[in-house]
């Protein structure tokens, strides 16, 4: 799944934008968040700037059941401008009845919760600025060298070497090399770059630098 990373949801036509999408789903550069419309509940994961793991990120849900109309009240109540949801979402007290905080006057079919997410690939996309195609291939293989060749489907030849239950696709490898790059290790096999984890072969590919892939920075490929 491609997801897309917009600058701001600060206006009307903005919001409106956004949900004209085919899947209102997308990063959020300012603030940094990870914004879900694609139900009647709103759905906003607050990022920080080197979240590895989305299982620490705080997720808000807003909106009822009935129809989408309490969650475009509660941002319409906002003047449309995310970074102010976000802010008053932070300083509610969730201990309490919500529809009692003063901080926002909200529709009263309002169910709004918050709680951690559960998606472990959710990442800040800062961690991903760098994973542009390669344009010639390095002297010395590193693994951020090879995180652009997966980001940016640059390579040929796949074969799986294990049956590790938590990388067994290439989206998952991609993760686990940003998240927690301790313990990989590349070897080349003539042409062949293999990756290992903790001593145990995970892949084998080949390098295709002649694929470019999409130059676009605001959009993952993979994840």
């Amino acid at each position: 799944m491609k997801i897309p990373i917009l600058k701001s949801l600060e206006s009307k036509e903005q919001w409106l934008s956004f949900c004209a999408q085919e899947i209102p789903y997308a990063y959020i550069s300012q603030p940094l968040s990870l914004v879900d419309f694609q139900t009647s509940f709103l759905l906003i994961t607050d990022i920080k700037k080197n979240l590895r793991d989305g299982r620490r990120a705080k997720k808000f849900s807003m909106g009822s059941r009935l129809s989408n109309d309490a969650a475009w009240a509660l941002i319409e109540n906002c003047q449309w401008s995310l970074k102010s949801l976000l802010a008053k979402l932070t300083e509610l007290d969730f201990s309490s009845n919500v529809r009692d905080n003063s901080a926002l006057n909200i529709h009263t079919d309002l169910s709004l919760r918050h709680f951690f997410a559960k998606d472990k690939c959710i990442i800040s996309p800062l961690l991903l600025e760098q994973l542009t195609p390669l344009q010639k291939p390095p002297r010395s293989w590193f693994l951020n060298d090879v995180k652009r060749l997966l980001s940016s489907d640059q390579y040929t030849d796949i074969k799986w070497l294990s049956k590790h239950p938590q990388l067994n696709s290439v989206k998952s490898v991609l993760i686990q090399l940003i998240s927690y790059p301790e313990g990989w290790r590349i070897d080349m096999q003539k042409e062949k770059i293999v990756l290992s984890y903790r001593d145990t072969f995970i892949l084998r590919f080949t390098p295709d630098i002649s694929v470019q892939g999409e130059q676009r920075p605001l959009l993952l490929q993979h994840l």
